[in-house]
């Protein structure tokens, strides 16, 4: 599939202020521990501080929580280079909610 060779000549798109090269673990701990669609470019960086368990201790305290799937775009690497972020040109960026996740 596309995928397969796509995965197998690429590499984990790291964010460009880590200022490395993607190694080999960085496809697991690069990863949020909620990803299961394929579609994102990168892993969207605020979830990696949820780990499985955050979400048990939330969960235990009663906090409620839904999925959304956000496909993040190759944009998110692009610097802001205007110096008005008004006339910054944003990308785009596919999402989903499941309808029973609104409320």
């Amino acid at each position: 599939t596309l995928g397969d060779v796509l995965g197998s000549l690429g590499s984990v798109p790291l964010p460009p202020y880590l200022k490395r090269e993607a190694k080999e673990s960085d496809t697991e701990s690069y990863q949020t521990q909620h990803a299961t669609k394929e579609g994102s470019v990168a892993a969207p960086t605020a979830g990696l501080h949820f780990s499985t368990g955050i979400m048990d201790r939330l969960s235990k305290k009663g906090v409620n929580t839904c999925h959304v799937t956000l496909h993040v775009g190759a944009g998110t690497f692009k610097p802001v280079e205007a110096l008005d972020a008004r006339n910054h040109n944003m990308h785009s960026e596919r999402m989903s909610v499941t309808p029973h996740s609104l409320p």
